[in-house]
């Protein structure tokens, strides 16, 4: 890569500060302290800075976004920027019809996010920033309880589908034509891939590791089938386990390496955990405003976000959404079940 070359602020024969000269260094400064839709507009002030941009050493900042459910416009995909605490609209053509679209989203993860359309028993893989799209084989009309994207890399994808009244899960991966289907012994909540191996957790909260020889941890509590649980994976490779263990109250599991069982704390460091049906996220919370470490968020029966504190065990209140009992009733009602809104990391890739 060549040595960067530092510019002077230059001034125009008008008098007129010429902004395209800034110093490379400090439009670098800046571009780091932009959310990922300020640096799209940033690049597209001039030549001069859409090259800066082209720096990979220049990277914007990346916030948790919670997507809404869709108003009255057919066209976007409305997104709520926690630090910021303000709301996004991005258009998605693959998703666009006329009038309605028969498109519901029903996952994200690695910047991508799942969509599905009961009208047309397919699926399809989008990324809001980038505007690509990827479809999948068609899957079928039938409900399903959960989708997951367990890989998204340059070379392979690969998505997961559970059902609530079926066992195992179905699969398919980058240049398959269909969807295979895969056993399980009971009927599956979440499914996760760590380390390069798949973990899921079972309706009776059994998280088990499928590999040669197989391991399984059942749950010590025995709760309710429908009570919430997810596998989360923190950004240094730990895998986390989480459970809800009321309406507003969260217990957290981390697998232990040396001994290979579950820990369980009330100390995350300097992360915050992101949860809800469709997924879930472990994501650091220093240097990003609005952001508490140590918590957990999630939605509240009332449509609010909420933050449970893992240490003192209390539920905050973080955002009252503007979510009526009608905005978003359509979509639910072509969406699997449960939420009515997930939650989305942006990505450039």
């Amino acid at each position: 890569m060549s040595a960067k070359v530092p510019r002077c602020l230059g001034v125009t024969s008008s008098g007129m500060a010429d902004w395209a000269s800034i110093q490379t260094d400090i439009l670098g400064i800046i571009i780091k302290k932009l959310p990922i839709p300020d640096y799209i507009r940033f690049r597209a002030v001039c030549t001069s800075w859409n090259n800066v941009c082209k720096d990979v050493s220049y990277r914007p900042r990346v916030d948790p976004w919670l997507m809404l459910p869709p108003d009255q416009n057919p066209l976007g995909a409305q997104f709520f920027c926690i630090p910021e605490r303000k709301n996004q609209s991005i258009r998605l053509p693959s998703t666009a019809s006329l009038f309605e679209s028969v498109w519901a989203p029903v996952g994200s993860s690695n910047g991508w996010l799942i969509y599905f359309s009961r009208t047309y028993g397919t699926m399809q893989l989008v990324n809001p920033i980038s505007g690509k799209h990827i479809q999948l084989p068609p899957l079928g009309r039938r409900i399903f309880s959960k989708a997951k994207l367990l890989e998204m890399n340059e070379r392979n994808f690969i998505v997961a589908v559970l059902y609530a009244d079926e066992k195992g899960y179905k699969v398919t991966r980058q240049g398959s034509s269909n969807w295979s289907s895969v056993e399980s012994k009971f009927i599956l909540d979440d499914i996760i891939k760590h380390r390069g191996r798949l973990y899921t957790c079972d309706m009776y909260g059994t998280v088990e590791m499928w590999a040669e020889p197989p391991h399984a941890w059942p749950d010590e509590e025995v709760t309710h089938r429908w009570r919430f649980r997810c596998l989360i994976e923190t950004p240094a490779g730990d895998l986390i386990r989480v459970k809800r263990l009321c309406q507003n109250k969260f217990a957290v599991w981390i697998l232990d390496k040396g001994t290979f069982s579950w820990v369980g704390t009330e100390n995350i460091g300097d992360l915050a955990l992101f949860v809800s049906h469709y997924n879930s996220f472990c994501f650091p919370a220093n240097d990003h405003p609005n952001l508490k470490a140590n918590c957990i968020y999630f939605i509240d029966m009332y449509n609010n976000l909420c933050a449970f504190n893992l240490e003192h065990g209390t539920k905050e209140l973080v955002q009252t959404l503007a979510i009526g009992q009608g905005q978003g009733r359509n979509d639910y009602y072509r969406r699997p079940q449960r939420d009515q809104i997930l939650w989305f990391i942006p990505s450039l890739e």
